[in-house]
Formats: structure tokens, C-alpha cells, sequence
């Protein structure tokens, strides 16, 4: 938890300071006190922007035994992770189900790294790197297009720009697995309710995005022309909601 911590206590808990610019705006804290939005920001400090890789991927690590444990890839070729970042959650999915082939689909600076993150774990005969933008299309023919704790990151509009670049690279029988927490239907005193809600405030200070509950991912997916069909949870605070063409 090394580098969470420096970045929860550092950058995050920064931007935090202009929490109130967000509540009365509905606009991210990190945009009014830089003038850029956070992919930008990282973008131009690299060394905050390797502290904010090395974070995900620890999470990314514990999410994807979480993953591969609790949905069943089993009669799926190939999986294109979008917005992966450098790899770690498709590498561990691969490590745990040697039959399946992916591509790691995010821009392409951050693309490079998942490539070296992939030749270092040993799978570069059946894994890819792919650089690109997925508001305008992703890597087509896969038979699973995989997002974790990347719709979280936008509000509603541009998430629906990206599940449709999602859609319309997706074959009849392809599935959409979004990875993410499903914010409860009411919040109340406990750990998993306050959780829900502090992460729901820190997407908007630090990206302007927001967690949602499971009627708004119904709502999402419709927007986008796809159907939600399930949710399954995980050992983690993520579940996997798992969508189709509508």
C-alpha cells in the first residue's frame, strides 16, 4: 500500500483542499487548481504519474485474482482490457486462465509501459499492447471488452461515449464486464456505505466522474445500446457487471 498511500496523501489529499469549489460547482477540484483535467495533469508530471501506476497496480493485482476467481472466463478466446494502464489486472487474469489471449487497449504513452509490463510477465505470445483513443473506437473482434474503474472516471456522457466504442467494436455474442463497485441503493452508517460515498466525492474532486448504483448502469448500458444481464460480486469492493449487444 506504499504507493497509495503517497498518492492519497499527496496529490489526492491536495486537490482535496478545494472540495468546496466542487460542491458548488459539480466541476473536479484537480481542474480549478491546475488547469487541466487529471490524464492531463499525469501526463506532464511523470513522476506522479508512475507514483498513480504503481497504485493501480496494486490494486489491479488484488482485483484480478478477485476477478478470475469469482467470473467465469471459461469459452472465451480473447479479452481486450480498456483503459488497462500498464497491464497488471490483464496479466493476472491470463496467469490465472491459460487459454485465453488479450490486449491491453489504453493511449499510447501508457500503452508502451503495459507492452514492457507484459514481456516482464512472461506473456508476450499471448498478449498485446494497443495504443489509441476509446471515445472514438477500441480494438475490434474480441470476444470480451473488459473496463475496471474506468467508467468511474466520467460522467454520464462521455461514459456512454466509451461503452458505445465498446459496442460497436463487439461482435452478437461478445459480452461488456465492467468492474466496478455498485454504490448502494441508500447510505447509511456502515464502513461499506461510507466507503461508497467518500469514493463517490473523490471522483468527482479528483476527475469529475462519479460511482453508480445498479439502476444507473442499467441506464448507462441502454444509453449505449447494450443490456446489463447480471452482476456479480467478488471477494473485493467490485463487482462485475456484465453486459451484451441489446
Amino acid at each position: 500500500m506504499r504507493a497509495a498511500a503517497l498518492l492519497f496523501g499527496g496529490l489526492t489529499q491536495d486537490v482535496w483542499g478545494d472540495l468546496a469549489h466542487s460542491v458548488r460547482t459539480g466541476r473536479p477540484a484537480l481542474e480549478h487548481r491546475f488547469g487541466m483535467d487529471s490524464f492531463s495533469y499525469l501526463a506532464q508530471h511523470p513522476e506522479e504519474a508512475a507514483l498513480f501506476d504503481e497504485a493501480m497496480a496494486d490494486f489491479s493485482r488484488q482485483i484480478a485474482a478477485a476477478v478470475a476467481a469469482a467470473y467465469d472466463f471459461s469459452g472465451l478466446g480473447a479479452v481486450v482490457d480498456v483503459g488497462g494502464g500498464n497491464g497488471t489486472l490483464l496479466a493476472g487474469i491470463l496467469a490465472a486462465h491459460p487459454g485465453l489471449r488479450g490486449t491491453v487497449f489504453d493511449l499510447p504513452h501508457v500503452a508502451a509501459r503495459a507492452a514492457d509490463r507484459l514481456r516482464e510477465a512472461g506473456l508476450a505470445d499471448r498478449a498485446e499492447a494497443v495504443g489509441g483513443d476509446f471515445f472514438r473506437e477500441v480494438p475490434p473482434g474480441a470476444d470480451a471488452y473488459l473496463l475496471k474503474h474506468v467508467i468511474h472516471d466520467w460522467a454520464d456522457a462521455r461514459a456512454a461515449r466509451i461503452l458505445a466504442a465498446c459496442r460497436t467494436a463487439m461482435g452478437p455474442a461478445a459480452r461488456l464486464l465492467v468492474v466496478e463497485a455498485i454504490y448502494p441503493p441508500r447510505i447509511d452508517g456502515s464502513d461499506a456505505s461510507r466507503g461508497a460515498a467518500a469514493n463517490d466525492v473523490n471522483m468527482l474532486v479528483c476527475t469529475g466522474g462519479r460511482q453508480r448504483c445498479e439502476r444507473e448502469f442499467r441506464a448507462l448500458h441502454a444509453a449505449a445500446g447494450l443490456r446489463l444481464t447480471r452482476i456479480v460480486p467478488t471477494a473485493v469492493r467490485a463487482s462485475v457487471i456484465e453486459g451484451v449487444p441489446a
